[in-house]
């Protein structure tokens, strides 16, 4: 007869402390994620909101001492071609501020041949840009600033133009899709505005000659109606608000459950993340590029992004639009 061995109990309370510890860790870790998600994402947010307000002080501080005439608004003297028109003292598309230059093609021979000379001869809004723009692996070669990826029917190039000469246009331009609600499921009402544009009220984004840039209020020359008296008490400013979209790559969008308690759990009201539902307000100021699939905090024809989380659903990146504004009085007026 064989005696039996007794159970070894050394060997089974190792046993059970690793299953112990397997479990503790499935429990602290998701803690810890979620302390490395805020660190990484919330770490951008605060190196984008500096770098974002170095870019707005050096575009005011260009366009006030730019010679510009007295009467000239923001848009015109961002526009103007002074080959052409007379009035247009000198290109600020050149030396200021190029929409052309928000998408770079990396393997176009006249950047490839020495991309630092080509992007030391951008436009000086545009060369302080290039920190806050991006690269995608869905568009390997395009370095682009954040938001929307639009075509460009215009046919403008970058007017950089470096050692190896001026690249060709890209076809590509940006636009930053603005929020301004959200129906069932999250779904949004966007609206679209420019990387760069006066600071005005809401009511005059439209209306140039209501903006502080120029001298003197010409209702003649108002596109949105004369107005009796001048809307602004202090003129000659240059007066300029960069916007950009920062969308989180590791934490979700999630909406207010409770319009009446902010602290309410939301846990179920995550942001689906359904372009051909969202709503525009105004048309895109460009066509859509075609999408492609692809998931990315900055993917998808509206620039809105797509997250796969929350056991396999397509969701939203956290976002928040973030603005930077400088003014500076006009030094040099003709």
């Amino acid at each position: 007869m064989i005696a039996s061995r007794p159970p070894d109990r050394s060997r089974l309370a190792r046993s059970s402390e690793r299953g112990a510890v397997l479990v503790e860790f499935a429990l602290v870790s998701l803690v810890l994620y979620l302390l490395i998600a805020i660190g990484v994402d919330y770490g951008r947010l605060m190196f984008d909101a500096n770098a974002l307000q170095d870019v707005a002080r050096v575009a005011a501080r260009e366009l006030a001492t730019a010679p510009t005439l007295a009467t000239a608004t923001f848009e015109y003297a961002l526009n103007c071609d002074a080959e052409a028109d007379a009035d247009c003292l000198v290109d600020l598309r050149r030396r200021v501020y190029d929409p052309a230059c928000l998408v770079i093609d990396l393997t176009d021979p006249a950047v490839a041949a020495d991309q630092d000379g080509y992007f030391a001869s951008l436009p000086i809004v545009n060369r302080a840009l290039r920190s806050l723009m991006i690269t995608e692996p869905s568009r390997p070669g395009l370095l682009r600033y954040a938001g929307a990826l639009l075509t460009d029917a215009t046919g403008a190039a970058c007017s950089a133009v470096g050692p190896s000469g001026q690249a060709s246009a890209t076809g590509l331009t940006v636009a930053i899709p603005l929020v301004g609600s959200r129906g069932d499921g999250g779904i949004e009402t966007i609206s679209w505005v420019p990387v760069l544009q006066e600071i005005r009220a809401a009511a005059d984004l439209g209306c140039p000659a209501r903006g502080p840039f120029s001298l003197v209020y010409l209702a003649a020359d108002d596109d949105c109606g004369p107005l009796e008296a001048d809307p602004l008490t202090d003129r000659g400013l240059a007066a300029v608000r960069i916007n950009y979209p920062f969308q989180g790559a590791m934490l979700t969008g999630f909406r207010q459950s409770d319009p009446a308690d902010p602290l309410a759990p939301n846990l179920s009201s995550f942001i689906v993340a359904d372009d051909g539902s969202v709503a525009q307000t105004g048309p895109a100021p460009g066509g859509f590029v075609a999408d492609d699939g692809s998931v990315g905090p900055y993917s998808g024809p509206l620039g809105l992004g797509r997250h796969l989380a929350l056991a396999g659903r397509t969701v939203r990146p956290f976002r928040r639009v973030i603005t930077a504004q400088a003014i500076f009085r006009r030094e040099v007026v003709e």
